[in-house]
């Protein structure tokens, strides 16, 4: 199938926002496959973009377009598709429902209403009318028009748009189709796409030829969607999972930071950590998500020698015979911290970022990460590769990731690519 990328909006023609949509959707689609052949950057103009759409639809296969579907004045993309197709515009209800229980626009609420008109025979995409967003088979041809903000565009593509070009390629062209595909998003963490792919390989020939797969990473983590019947779907979706239960972070968009926030929340756990060489990124992802404080106590940042002693009370013999990487010291910040804190766990992390300061002995990327426990502490050595934010940005998510398996599963924290050796002890 061929395709066209439309994107909408003066700001991303002045260069005032930076287009990630496109970004995101490239990437997407060509993990299945599709390769848009043209990618078309417009403003808010309502003849450009009528006269665009009436030129792509006539060069391709179908087309996603994107932005100008709010209530502003200059958000115009529904008016003009409807006068590029000569389609009436008509009152969706379920949107229309949707934005008056809206608290946003209470103010607003007759500019508002403008966003619930769509095309005649337009199907809205987002299922609960949540956002706006629809998608058009007119002339054999397959239109999706999404809406601008990020978070709500990924969505769509994903959930609704991919099953569809999926779907059109083994069927016939339905306005229906939407309806007869499965899809699963798998996210994973300490793995990467290529053993996935050599796994799915090596599974039997007519599983693989009844889906379509898509890989695609999001450093650190590793996204899979997988698109097809329901049955065969699940078929392959218990393999991966009984292969690499330990990797799989979630079945959504909820990456690591959430995932563990929702784990400590639903057991009424909280946790605080201590930090020295990724430097408060732990902290700051933690913090990243809303409502963290419900379970997040608190955060040391204890980058030099003193520090630990100091703030965290770290007996100058641990760190003289021990050596402020090792296991001993990163068992003692975990331990320490969560004493401080009062928390049912805590994290610590201690090792080498580079680019410098490593030795034969110890090279750049050498990481420990503590878990302290109600129980026990734990501690890991860890060798990661890369440049100083990249070392940090694993540790930090490592960190986190060894919290998610002791929550979940109790064990796995010694099984991870870059683990070196293990160290446990009772508390």
């Amino acid at each position: 199938m061929r395709g066209a990328l439309l994107f909408i909006g003066d700001e991303l023609i002045s260069g005032r926002i930076v287009n990630t949509n496109a970004e995101f959707a490239g990437r997407v689609l060509a993990s299945f496959g599709f390769l848009p052949e043209e990618i078309v950057t417009i403003p808010d103009k309502e003849e450009k973009i009528v006269s665009t759409l009436r030129r792509l639809v006539e060069e391709y296969d179908f087309v996603i377009a994107s932005g100008g579907l709010g209530p502003t004045e200059d958000d115009v993309t529904t008016e003009a598709v409807s006068k590029a197709f000569g389609l009436p515009l008509r009152i969706d209800e379920g949107l229309l429902n949707a934005i008056l229980r809206s608290q946003e626009y209470q103010q607003t609420m007759e500019m508002a209403k403008r966003m619930a008109l769509v095309p005649e025979g337009a199907i809205t995409l987002a299922k609960d009318s949540k956002f706006v967003g629809f998608y058009l088979h007119y002339r054999g041809k397959k239109l999706f028009f999404l809406p601008g903000v990020p978070s709500q565009f990924r969505e769509l593509l994903q959930e609704r748009v991919l099953p569809e070009l999926c779907i059109s390629q083994r069927t016939s062209t339905r306005s229906d189709s939407m309806e007869g595909v499965h899809l699963k998003s798998l996210l994973f963490f300490d793995i990467n796409e290529t053993d996935l792919n050599s796994f799915i390989k090596n599974l039997k020939l007519n599983l693989r030829n009844n889906l379509k797969i898509g890989y695609y990473p999001l450093m650190p983590e590793v996204k899979l969607i997988i698109v097809g019947n329901r049955e065969d779907v699940e078929e392959l979706y218990n393999e991966i999972k009984g292969r690499f239960f330990l990797n799989i972070i979630s079945e959504s968009e909820e990456g690591l930071p959430i995932v563990v926030g929702q784990l400590l929340k639903g057991n009424s756990m909280n946790l605080t950590v201590a930090e020295s060489c990724s430097g408060g990124l732990l902290s700051a992802l933690i913090t990243s998500v809303p409502g963290s404080s419900e379970y997040f106590e608190q955060g040391f940042v204890t980058y030099s020698l003193r520090s630990k002693e100091k703030t965290l009370g770290i007996s100058e013999k641990v760190l003289r015979e021990k050596g402020v990487y090792s296991h001993e010291t990163a068992q003692e910040m975990a331990i320490r911290a969560k004493l401080l804190a009062g928390t049912t766990f805590a994290l610590s992390t201690t090792g080498i970022a580079g680019p410098a300061g490593g030795t034969e002995e110890t090279p750049v990327g050498t990481a420990f990460i503590g878990l302290a426990t109600p129980r026990e502490v734990y501690s890991v050595r860890f060798q990661f590769q890369g440049d100083r934010e990249t070392i940090q940005r694993m540790i930090s998510y490592t960190a986190l990731d060894m919290l998610r398996r002791y929550i979940t599963y109790g064990k796995g924290l010694s099984s991870y690519r870059f683990a070196r050796d293990f160290k446990e002890r009772a508390l």
